[in-house]
């Protein structure tokens, strides 16, 4: 199996997983304790993230530094030690600020129920800020299976917390709180388990080196995910109070909050994890090539890239604006959740090109570009977030989302031609687009008469085979990508005992019985 696509594989099934079990624990959430509690941790979580992005810098920069330095694990684990005490000592001083203050807090949430919620959460600060620098060690020397089964273990040992705590097997906590102190132990006991880990796989603490490398190179990023932190607790603040000031409770401004940034969002953002994968699994091979100066062959990966995220945009695109409905009430157990998923599903072209194009950026050393790219972004999704829920309600998160993330791809994607040159096969893509808009317009029309006649969920999964299957019919028709080259890539070379593959076998002996002959 090719290395990359066997790479993509291993982040993928492990990303897949975890991801399955967040969205199963999210629909216990949603229906054991009701969008209410659902947006109370979302608020006070975005607040949290806010806080995560002062120290997420230097993880990203570690592991490009790293894949650069292949080879050399004394630079590694010096480069690791000092972006361990960067993290750590300014996480520290931040955590010890906000306790010392906890009582002047309460401005930071649109509900004072989401104080406790946040100081609960507020030690894994330090932990993930551990947590993210051993993985990003693991990640530059693309060991993948660690890299990525931490995280599945993070998330199974949060949902068996939060089910003890939140379920109220617990007596002395439940709700939200329940699950914000499941987050602050699972994080710690995965910092443990990295730990052990990095020092079996060679991982040292010794002389630190590369402090002004890692932080010239973290501010950018770092600035770049405070500003997207800051545009989603700025959200989660103000969204609540105008949807209050435009004729809903406190109660229902939250619950209707809690659905689209805790529910709708989330699944429409689930297929980003297959892009995520392929950037994960590309950016060390990028960061090598970079510094080696093979620009053909950055090219050809950002192109590849590219591409990927754009058929996976429109192959799920097809799937959730007819099918949304039908998901978001099966999974959510809420149909105004799923309502949203529909009708917020054009979201995912912007999303999924930003998602790829930006850490392609990174790992070509061109933060300051994402930085910018980001602001411009932002700049364009608060007035719309802030301006339109008197006319669109809470779609106007969506909209704002949309534009930002629009405005931050295409300027993305032409930073990234002046880096490498034109890698945008614009024609195929926008046969793709061609195709998959109007077949998921079908969608929409054959499911309110299979509903209207049928209904139920066999309906809906023959609905969406019908789909996926005229769209790859399209696809491989078109050429758009071959689907059957990824297949025999994905299968597995069986291999004999003497170590040579099965194939290769049985082609030499029909070789060999034809020179008999």
């Amino acid at each position: 199996m090719n290395k990359t696509v066997k790479a993509f594989s291993v982040v993928t099934g492990f990303a897949v997983v975890t991801r399955l079990l967040s969205f199963i624990f999210k629909i216990w959430v949603s229906r054991a304790l009701g969008a209410g509690t659902v947006g109370l941790y979302q608020i006070a979580n975005s607040v949290m993230m806010t806080l995560f992005t002062v120290t997420s810098g230097a993880p990203t920069v570690l592991s490009r530094k790293i894949a650069e330095a292949s080879g050399d694990i004394k630079k590694q684990n010096s480069l690791t030690t000092a972006s361990l005490i960067v993290g750590t000592a300014f996480s520290g001083v931040v955590v010890a600020l906000l306790y010392a203050f906890k009582s002047h807090l309460g401005f930071l949430f649109s509900d004072e129920r989401c104080l406790p919620i946040f100081l609960i959460m507020l030690p894994t600060l330090v932990t993930s800020g551990i947590y993210a620098c051993f993985r990003s060690w693991f990640w530059g020397r693309k060991n993948f299976l660690a890299f990525s089964s931490t995280e599945l273990l993070d998330e199974i040992v949060r949902m068996i917390l939060s089910i003890v705590f939140a379920g109220g097997i617990v007596s002395f906590i439940d709700g939200a709180q329940g699950i914000a102190l499941a987050v602050t132990i699972s994080d710690a006991l995965c910092v443990v388990v990295l730990g052990v880990l990095y020092g079996i796989a060679g991982g040292r603490l010794c002389k630190p080196s590369g402090f002004k490398e890692l932080t010239f190179r973290a501010v950018p990023l770092s600035a770049t995910r405070i500003i997207t932190s800051i545009t989603a607790s700025v959200t989660a603040l103000a969204l609540p109070q105008i949807l209050v000031k435009c004729g809903m409770s406190v109660a229902e401004a939250t619950a209707e909050y809690g659905r689209i940034a805790g529910m709708a969002i989330p699944l429409i953002m689930a297929p980003v994890m297959l892009v995520s994968s392929l950037s994960i699994v590309l950016i060390p091979d990028v960061a090598s090539l970079k510094a080696s100066g093979q620009t053909d062959a950055v090219r050809r990966k950002v192109m590849s890239a590219v591409n990927f995220a754009m058929l996976v945009a429109c192959i799920f695109f097809v799937l959730y604006m007819p099918l949304g409905r039908h998901v978001g009430a099966l999974l959510f157990g809420d149909a105004r959740a799923g309502e949203l998923v529909s009708n917020c599903s054009f979201m995912l072209f912007f999303i999924v090109m930003a998602q790829v194009t930006t850490p392609m950026l990174n790992s070509l050393g061109r933060e300051k570009a994402t930085f910018l790219n980001s602001l411009a972004g932002a700049a364009v999704m608060m007035p719309c977030t802030l301006l339109l829920p008197r006319y669109v309600g809470v779609y106007a998160m969506a909209i704002g989302s949309a534009s930002c993330f629009l405005v931050i791809s295409a300027l993305n994607l032409i930073a990234l031609s002046r880096c490498v040159g034109n890698f945008l096969q614009v024609g195929k893509m926008f046969k793709c687009l061609l195709f998959s808009i109007p077949l998921a317009f079908l969608g929409v029309l054959s499911d309110r008469l299979i509903t209207a006649t049928a209904g139920g969920l066999v309906s809906t999964l023959t609905l969406a085979v019908l789909l996926i299957f005229l769209l790859f019919i399209f696809i491989h028709a078109f050429k758009i990508a071959d689907i059957a080259s990824v297949i025999r890539l994905l299968r597995p070379a069986y291999t004999s005992k003497a170590g040579a593959p099965r194939k290769s076998r049985v082609r030499a002996a029909k070789a060999s019985r034809r020179g008999i002959r």
